[in-house]
């Protein structure tokens, strides 16, 4: 699975690119800027949001699995503003996955459970 995920992240960068120099190639240089630098502004924006309220909510985090929780989101933050500020269409829509809360909340609970199945980790799940 690690290697799996290193290959991922080697690779990703260089398919980013040919994408981005297709899209430049046939919107025009112009529009894709524009359009990298809307998704940085939006991204900021929202993890700004995000993160505020995650951390609101760690702070009254109570249980060892709460805060492991909030943790995993907090997590889950970092490495989606990471993707959104690298110039790229598909490091945006997967940092925007990472980032906004329903999508983000429910990769949680998907994490959790899997790391809950395969450890002795236990997390408290939130449906929502």
């Amino acid at each position: 699975m690690l290697a799996y995920l290193v290959i991922l992240f080697l690779l990703l960068p260089f398919v980013d690119l040919y994408l981005l120099m297709q899209i430049a190639s046939e919107f025009g240089l112009i529009y894709t800027v524009f359009f990298i630098i809307v998704t940085g502004v939006v991204g900021a924006a929202v993890i700004k949001r995000e993160g505020l309220g995650v951390l609101r909510r760690l702070s009254t985090s109570v249980t060892a699995k709460e805060v492991s929780r909030n943790m995993l989101e907090v997590l889950m933050l970092l490495l989606g503003g990471i993707m959104l500020l690298s110039p790229g269409f598909i490091t945006d829509f997967l940092g925007f996955l990472f980032v906004l809360g329903p999508t983000r909340q429910r990769l949680v609970v998907k994490i959790s459970e899997r790391l809950e199945k395969d450890s002795d980790i236990k997390f408290k799940i939130h449906r929502f």
